[in-house]
């Protein structure tokens, strides 16, 4: 398994509520988010973070080191956003490519999302086969209340 895939991919989708269209409320402040992600092998992988965001698209500064991602694709739903990313990262000769489609639906007062979706990341070591892994993801996040950490940065 590849673990770069994996927690930058919980970094990313974990936060994929943050990233909305305006006619989708937010509410600035820190977020807890909490994701469950079933892995190959059916076992599943929690992550909690914390994420500051003073604008909905803060959440998707968070770049991993090696990392360059396509636009992000945001197409607006009745009370969310499904959001389409496809990322690469690169550790010497090690490249490992995601795609990430999630689907996340907001809370009508903009403090709480639920979201669900699947990542697929192809890691590419010379000399092997590809190693593919499929995800299964679902998630919350909470408005805590005002920021305590910094924003997120570019």
């Amino acid at each position: 398994m590849n673990v770069f895939a994996v927690s930058s991919m919980a970094g990313l989708c974990a936060c994929a509520a943050l990233a909305q269209k305006p006619n989708v409320p937010f509410k600035p402040g820190e977020w807890k988010i909490n994701v469950t992600m079933v892995l190959n092998n059916g076992k599943p992988m929690n992550t909690e973070m914390q994420v500051c965001a003073k604008d909905p698209q803060d959440a998707w500064q968070q770049k991993r080191p090696g990392q360059t991602c396509d636009p992000i694709q945001f197409t607006p739903v009745a009370d969310g956003v499904h959001v389409q990313m496809h990322c690469k990262a690169a550790t010497g000769q090690v490249v490992t490519e995601m795609h990430i489609d999630m689907m996340t639906h907001f809370s009508s007062d903009g403090e709480s999302y639920t979201e669900s979706g699947t990542s697929t990341s192809s890691t590419t070591i010379p000399g092997r086969p590809p190693m593919i892994m499929n995800i299964q993801m679902k998630g919350q996040g909470n408005r805590t209340g005002p920021c305590t950490t910094a924003p997120a940065k570019p």
